[in-house]
């Protein structure tokens, strides 16, 4: 694995790690992949060794340019969307200031549980 792979790698962990912690989200969108796991699995999707977070992603245009990060959640049906998204921004901004200074962050609901 390449240096900037490991590097994104690790900002997509931070990223989920943060945005799951935020009140209201249920969980991470999770990917095509997840939703055809075995049905036996109980609780949010999670990732796999290997691959970034189901619901995260995080790009970069060029070796120098900003990072941008999309995350994708579920909140809780109880919660107010646009509040939840805000704060999930806010969280994520917050935890790559000091690794990632200004990334372009994005959040999108996608559904609510």
């Amino acid at each position: 694995m390449t240096t900037a792979a490991t590097e994104r790698d690790a900002l997509a962990g931070t990223v989920a790690r943060a945005a799951a912690d935020v009140p209201g989200v249920a969980f991470l969108r999770p990917g095509l992949a997840d939703l055809f796991r075995p049905s036996a699995r109980t609780g949010p999707p999670r990732a796999a060794a290997g691959r970034a977070p189901a619901g995260v992603r995080v790009s970069r245009a060029s070796a120098t340019g900003p990072w941008e990060v999309d995350v994708q959640i579920v909140v809780h049906r109880d919660r107010h969307a646009l509040t939840v998204a805000r704060a999930v921004r806010d969280a994520v901004t917050t935890a790559l200031s000091a690794t990632a200074p200004g990334a372009q962050v994005t959040v999108t609901v996608t559904n609510a549980v």
